[in-house]
């Protein structure tokens, strides 16, 4: 069995890009360096769809830019130290890509020694030339695209710690990410997860995380606005809900809006989407 490990909801679909990636976790492991973990994996389109609304916005306003790219004919401003691919386009989407935690996430000598190993694989660090030292790319045949390989949570939960206010952080996965902690509920984007040390992981089904969502909504002051609904399966029509009523969004203008003001996101699947619509 290979010692790569997904954490989370992340999966390789692609039994090319898994086989390399659990090969070069192998050789890492072989030579006394710590097992690669993944995570984030690949991303269906309404997963791509997401990051970039977080990421970019068609009006900065006085934030800060750190990059633009043209999208469906219009030009988007990335507000987000790190980058995102435009839609259809990132290698996450093709089923190539991995998101690594430490310690091949950043320049550490671990890190170096992959950078080795990886060539025989046909695997590079594709996110050096982009300053996001844990984005790695399999260039190689994909094979078969079958049942996914991942999302078992099989890698070991960091023990908890408590801050100086003793309030425990937590990490909320499945269907998205979240932060808990302060009692507040904090939007995270998968490359702001490697950055999370010592939060107490919960894994939860992808409605439960709605549900989670749901009641922190509820608490603050963000209460009026509606929850962006992606679907994992879907078409890449996002979904606002409110008032228990789901609406597609069709004015990109109007989404970036909303993740500019802080609205939560959850990603469900297409049927638990549908028995919302329903209801």
């Amino acid at each position: 069995m290979s010692t790569l490990r997904f954490a989370g909801s992340a999966y390789n679909s692609a039994a090319g890009t898994r086989d390399a990636f659990g090969r070069l976790s192998d050789d890492l492991v072989a030579e006394g360096l710590p097992a690669m973990v993944v995570l984030d994996g690949d991303r269906e389109k309404a997963d791509q769809l997401r990051i970039w609304y977080q990421r970019m916005t068609l009006n900065p306003g006085g934030r800060k830019v750190y990059g633009t790219a043209w999208w469906n004919g219009q030009k988007w401003y990335r507000i987000h130290p790190d980058a995102v691919g435009v839609p259809d386009t990132s290698n996450h989407e093709k089923r190539r890509a991995d998101d690594l935690a430490w310690p091949y996430n950043s320049d550490t000598a671990a890190h170096r020694r992959a950078q080795v190993l990886a060539k025989r694989h046909n695997i590079t660090c594709e996110g050096m030339g982009f300053r996001e030292w844990w984005h790695w790319t399999f260039w190689g045949p994909l094979g078969t695209i079958g049942a996914p390989a991942g999302g078992t949570g099989s890698t070991t939960a960091p023990p908890p710690i408590q801050s100086e206010e003793d309030d425990m952080a937590v990490l909320v996965t499945g269907g998205g990410q979240n932060l808990i902690v302060g009692g507040k509920l904090i939007p995270l984007t998968p490359a702001d997860v490697g950055a999370v040390k010592g939060a107490q992981v919960l894994e939860v089904t992808p409605n439960t995380h709605y549900n989670i969502i749901q009641a922190f909504a509820r608490d603050t002051a963000n209460s009026a606005l509606p929850v962006l609904v992606y679907v994992h399966d879907g078409d890449g029509t996002v979904y606002a809900l409110s008032d228990g009523k789901l609406r597609a969004l069709v004015d990109p203008t109007t989404l970036a809006a909303l993740h500019a003001q802080g609205a939560a996101s959850v990603t469900l699947s297409k049927a638990e989407v549908d028995n919302l619509i329903k209801s």
